[in-house]
C-alpha cells in the first residue's frame, strides 16, 4: 500500500481524503490544526505547517511517503510543487511555475507579457510607492495581498483615502510584502475549471460567481455559467497557450475572471481542489470522476483513464449560509423550497457555537439542484433574504 501525504484537512479536503483511501491508499495528512475533521478520518496525522516546504519536505523523507496531493488552497500548490521537485516525483509543475500561477503579481506579469487579457495592474514591493501611485491613477482600483486566498487582503478603492487605508490593510495581510493595484472592472464574475492531460483540455466545467455578503468572498456559484459558450473558445485558447509554453502537468487548470463589453478577463488562477466541495458540483454536472482524476495526476499516474459517466444534473450550485454579525450562533434555518432542492448540507459552525469573522466564515454550505438555469440564478440572489442566521450578539 502506497502512503500518500494529503496537506491540510478542513472539509474542502475530505472528498479527495476519501477518494484516496478508497483507490487504496494509506492517507497521511498534515496540517498545524490537529482538530480539523479531515485529520480524523486519515489513516494517519502527522503536524507541519504545510506553507513550510522545507517542514514539509523533511516530514516526506522522514515517513516514507510516496507522493503528494495538495489542499485546496495556493500555498499548499506550491509547496507539493516544491516537494515533488526535490524528490523527483511527476504530477507537479515546476516550483518555479507554481509560484508564478498562485502569486497574483507574477501571473499578471506572464499574462502581460504574452498579451493575455488581464485588468490593467501595478506592483508594489514598499507602501510609500503605493501611496504615491495614488495620487495619479483613475479609481475605482482593487487592492490586493499578491498571495492570499479566499478574500483576504482584497479591498476596492472608490477614493485615495480608501486606497490608503486598503494598501495598509493588503501590506499588512501579505507574507511576501507584495501588493497588486488593479483596474476595477465592472462585469460579470464567473469561473471555468478545465481537466488537462497531455496538455489537452478533456473536461470543462463553468459558474457563476456570487459574492453577496462580503464582495471579495464567493459565497455562491451556479453551474454552468451564463452565455459561456460566448467566451470559452478565448478562454480554452488562452489555457492551451499557458500549457504549452509552460509544460503544464496533467491537472486542474482554474481561472476566475470578468465578462466585459463581450471580452473575458482573468483576474485569478488556480492548479488545484477547490473549497467548498465545488468539485462534487463538476461531477454531477459532467459525470467526470474529477477527485480520482486529481488525485491520480498528482501522483504522477495516468489520468486518461477517467471516463465520463451520466451527468446528474443540468444546473446545479452552491451557497454558504453567513451572519450579518460576530456572537454566538442560536439557530438557522431553510425555507422549504429551498430545502427541497437541497442534496447535501455540510455544517461548519453548529447551534451555541461562537461565530468569528462573520464575514470570512460560513455557517454551513447548501448544495442545490435546479431544473432551468433561470430560475435558480433569479432565486440565488434572494437566498441571503430567505435564509434565516440567528445570532446572540
Amino acid at each position: 500500500m502506497k502512503k500518500i501525504l494529503i496537506l491540510n484537512g478542513t472539509i474542502s479536503e475530505i472528498p479527495i481524503i476519501k477518494k484516496a483511501q478508497e483507490m487504496g491508499f494509506y492517507v497521511v495528512t498534515s496540517g498545524n490544526m490537529p482538530e480539523l475533521p479531515g485529520h480524523k478520518i486519515a489513516d494517519e496525522y502527522i503536524g507541519a505547517d504545510y506553507s513550510d516546504e522545507k517542514a514539509i519536505l523533511r516530514l516526506v523523507r522522514e515517513n516514507g511517503i510516496d507522493g503528494i496531493v495538495s489542499c485546496a488552497n495556493d500555498f499548499g500548490v506550491i509547496t507539493s510543487a516544491y516537494v515533488a521537485e526535490q524528490m523527483g516525483w511527476r504530477g507537479h509543475d515546476t516550483y518555479q511555475n507554481a509560484k508564478m500561477m498562485h502569486h497574483k503579481n507574477e501571473f499578471k506579469e506572464y499574462f502581460q507579457s504574452k498579451g493575455l487579457p488581464t485588468p490593467f495592474y501595478r506592483t508594489f514591493s514598499d507602501p510609500e510607492s503605493a501611496r504615491a501611485y495614488c495620487d495619479t491613477c483613475d479609481y475605482p482600483i482593487i487592492v490586493k495581498a499578491s498571495d492570499l486566498t479566499g478574500g483576504k487582503g482584497i479591498c476596492k478603492a472608490s477614493d485615495r483615502t480608501e486606497a490608503l487605508a486598503a494598501i495598509e490593510g493588503a501590506f499588512s495581510a501579505s507574507r511576501t510584502k507584495q501588493v497588486v493595484i488593479e483596474q476595477f472592472l465592472d462585469g460579470v464574475q464567473q469561473s471555468i475549471v478545465v481537466f488537462l492531460i497531455n496538455r489537452k483540455i478533456a473536461l470543462t466545467s463553468s459558474s457563476n460567481i456570487y459574492c453577496m455578503k462580503n464582495p471579495y468572498l464567493v459565497q455562491a456559484e451556479t453551474y454552468p455559467a451564463e452565455n459561456f459558450e460566448a467566451v470559452k473558445g478565448k478562454l480554452h485558447s488562452i489555457m492551451l497557450t499557458m500549457a504549452e509554453d509552460l509544460q503544464l502537468a496533467d491537472g486542474i487548470l482554474s481561472f476566475q475572471y470578468i465578462v466585459k463589453d463581450g471580452e473575458p478577463y482573468v483576474i485569478d488562477m488556480m492548479r488545484r481542489c477547490f473549497g467548498n466541495e465545488t468539485l462534487l458540483l463538476a461531477d454531477i454536472m459532467t459525470g467526470f470522476p474529477w477527485e480520482e482524476a486529481y488525485i491520480r495526476a498528482s501522483l504522477g499516474m495516468d489520468a486518461s483513464v477517467c471516463t465520463c459517466g451520466e451527468p446528474k444534473a443540468k444546473f446545479c450550485g452552491h451557497y454558504g449560509v453567513m451572519a450579518d454579525s460576530d456572537g454566538i450562533l442560536r439557530d438557522w434555518s431553510i425555507p422549504e423550497d429551498i430545502q427541497a432542492r437541497t442534496f447535501k448540507t455540510t455544517v461548519n459552525i453548529r447551534n451555541g457555537e461562537r461565530i468569528e469573522r462573520h464575514l470570512m466564515n460560513k455557517v454551513a454550505h447548501i448544495y442545490f439542484t435546479y431544473d432551468d438555469m433561470e430560475t435558480m440564478n433569479r432565486e440565488i440572489v434572494q437566498y441571503n433574504d430567505r435564509i434565516s442566521v440567528k445570532v446572540d450578539v
